[in-house]
């Protein structure tokens, strides 16, 4: 009897297996294809028969130096920060640690090369602080400016999005329809959005990585939007509507904040450039005059 027991338990579990397994096979497939695309872009610039053998072991080298040097600073990391510099398609992770280890060691070369003495070793610090720094510094500023010109392009896109839901579109077929229509950085974003639907992504994730990618607070209140329509069923034209006067209004309060910060960075040049040469012009023929006098 008992065996007869575990026969059954046995048979039920492999008829379980055998009902579960094509989902997980499928599920299997999606993730594959969800990181071939993610991957992709990526992939064109690495591939060995683009470059020469040596270059690529080099790469790949420096590459394990940086992570040796910077643990902190992991390969996702990087990765993140080149998706939101919109650099993805032209530089990997790999390529961009290899690059800043390289400008450091050119950086210290460079430093013991040109100086003589105790400056050798001062300026070939200060190359090598730069080569660090400053791949980091512009990578940063192109990730800004890359953000800034997708949130002034946003309102404007979640208003033609709210026009082609209430003409009849559904939400996936809108944004197919207005990613051929337009062009822009933000227009690269939801075509990554629709290839990440198409592959298998739900939207909800693919709507929340395009709110990571950019990481700016426009992006995530379009995100949160499109999200709160599918969770509670509220018609998305509607609350397109109101996101985009609410994005609106939020880049106006942005503008407002700049140009209240404008008197402030003027400070800085007028007391550096402007009160000297002011001062020398009102107290120079004075001081000329009595020391003539003198």
């Amino acid at each position: 009897m008992f065996i007869l027991l575990i026969a059954g338990i046995a048979c039920l579990a492999l008829s379980g297996l055998q009902l579960t397994r094509p989902r997980l096979v499928a599920e299997r497939e999606r993730r594959n294809a969800l990181d071939a695309v993610r991957g992709a872009e990526d992939d064109d610039t690495t591939d060995a028969p683009r470059r020469s053998l040596f270059l690529h072991r080099a790469a790949t080298f420096l590459a394990t130096v940086h992570r040796r040097v910077w643990p902190k600073e992991s390969a996702d990391d990087v990765t993140m920060k080149l998706l939101r510099a919109g650099a993805r398609g032209r530089l990997t992770a790999e390529l961009f640690m290899a690059g800043r280890v390289a400008l450091t060691m050119l950086g210290l070369l460079a430093g013991l090369t040109l100086a003589h003495g105790a400056g050798r070793i001062l300026l070939a610090v200060m190359f090598a602080a730069a080569g660090i720094l400053l791949p980091g510094f512009f990578l940063s500023k192109a990730a800004t400016r890359r953000a800034d010109r997708v949130d002034s392009e946003l309102p404007h896109f979640v208003d033609q999005l709210a026009i082609a839901i209430e003409a009849g579109m559904s939400f996936d077929a809108a944004l197919n329809y207005l990613v051929d229509a337009t062009d822009g950085a933000l227009v690269d974003e939801m075509k990554r959005v629709l290839t990440e639907l198409r592959v298998g992504e739900s939207r909800r994730g693919a709507i929340r990585n395009f709110a990571v990618r950019i990481g700016t607070d426009d992006a995530f209140a379009f995100a949160n939007a499109v999200l709160a329509s599918d969770q509670l069923g509220s018609p998305l034209a509607g609350i397109l509507r109101s996101q985009a006067a609410d994005l609106r209004h939020r880049r106006q309060l942005h503008a407002e904040e700049r140009a209240q910060k404008t008197p402030v960075k003027m400070l800085f040049p007028m007391v550096i450039f402007i009160l000297p040469v002011m001062f020398a012009i009102i107290l120079g023929p004075a001081f000329l005059g009595d020391h003539g006098v003198i």
